[in-house]
């Protein structure tokens, strides 16, 4: 098994690097992919989609087998977010400080080419976007209109926009997340370090619960950043930035209702990014101050952490994956 490493590269990091992972111990740092700034990515069959940045330009490059194909850049800052939908060829990203989100068509050997760019004014902060293939619905999270918007795809790959959810003032989406099974969406609220909880009717979405996702007496720093649920849909775990700690959500069996049965520390500086490992034993969480990525196991009956290893070095990483080869 192996683990990438998105990072910023404005200290000592100078792209993607990976790194061998075995019973949850890390080892063997590699830089795989020399990129600035490449702060995400979306990796399926040796195909890699990463945010990069070249002099005044941003946009997504095109990698496979490790092998560059191609990249398309527009002015301004890059992407904050990539995601790729393998059995539609399709890519997406979507850009915080430029207030928009892009598709693009994957083909083979020849790289990506931009299909649809949806500009959505200078309030917007669109920080997320991901084809969820249970709802067939693309969903983004703008954390700068306080809103969700949900998109149909036609044929042709084009967006069409279906409904909006609106969240309260104060909130800001940032991530989110769909549980396996049901159609309920899980919304992370960076600005108020909330969970919302949004069952889906078809027709749009409905809010069904709000919970903190800090302790009830250490409410002074307000950064919420990445979710993450289990395969079983049992789960939910959330990082929080400033009081650098992960909280862990239990679900009862509609999927409706969360209580948080731990708050653990993660053992760093500003967890931007975590995520869990294919067989559900582990936990990664990455430090982008601290330069260190730490090692949890997961009890598979309480969805409890248990910090493992705290030591690897992965210099200024803010996204995570768990991948078998690159």
């Amino acid at each position: 098994m192996k683990i990438i490493f998105g990072t910023y590269t404005k200290r000592d990091s100078e792209g993607i690097y990976t790194a061998s992972f075995n019973q949850g111990i890390l080892s063997d740092l590699v830089l795989k992919f020399p990129l600035m700034n490449p702060t995400y990515f979306a990796i399926q069959d040796h195909s890699l989609f990463a945010v990069s940045q070249k002099d005044k330009q941003g946009g997504i490059a095109c990698y496979e087998a490790g092998v560059f194909v191609n990249e398309v850049l527009q002015d301004g800052s890059t992407p904050c977010f990539v995601d790729y939908v393998k059995d539609k060829k399709l890519v997406l990203s979507a850009n915080y400080h430029l207030g928009n989100i892009i598709t693009y068509a994957y083909t083979p050997k020849k790289g990506i080419r931009l299909i649809q760019k949806i500009e959505y004014g200078p309030s917007s902060h669109a920080h997320y976007i991901k084809y969820f293939k249970q709802l067939d619905e693309v969903l983004v999270c703008d954390l700068g209109l306080n809103r969700v918007v949900a998109y149909s795809l036609d044929p042709y790959l084009m967006l069409h926009p279906k409904y909006t959810f609106s969240a309260k003032e104060g909130q800001g989406p940032r991530h989110l997340i769909v549980h396996p099974t049901k159609p309920i969406i899980y919304v992370f609220a960076e600005l108020s370090s909330e969970l919302l909880i949004l069952a889906h009717d078809g027709f749009g979405l409905r809010q069904v619960q709000v919970i903190s996702t800090l302790p009830a007496n250490e409410q002074d720093i307000k950064s919420g950043a990445a979710i993450r649920i289990d395969q079983k849909g049992k789960f939910v775990y959330v990082t929080n930035r400033g009081h650098d700690s992960i909280s862990v959500f239990k679900l009862d069996e509609t999927g409706k209702k969360a209580e948080m049965i731990q708050n653990i520390k993660t053992e760093g500086v500003h967890p931007r990014d975590f995520n869990l490992s294919p067989d559900g034993k582990y936990c990664v969480v990455v430090h982008k101050d601290s330069d260190n990525a730490v090692v949890f196991t997961i009890d598979h009956v309480t969805g409890k952490l248990t910090l493992l290893n705290k030591d690897f070095i992965a210099p200024e990483a803010v996204c995570v994956e768990f991948v078998q080869e690159v």
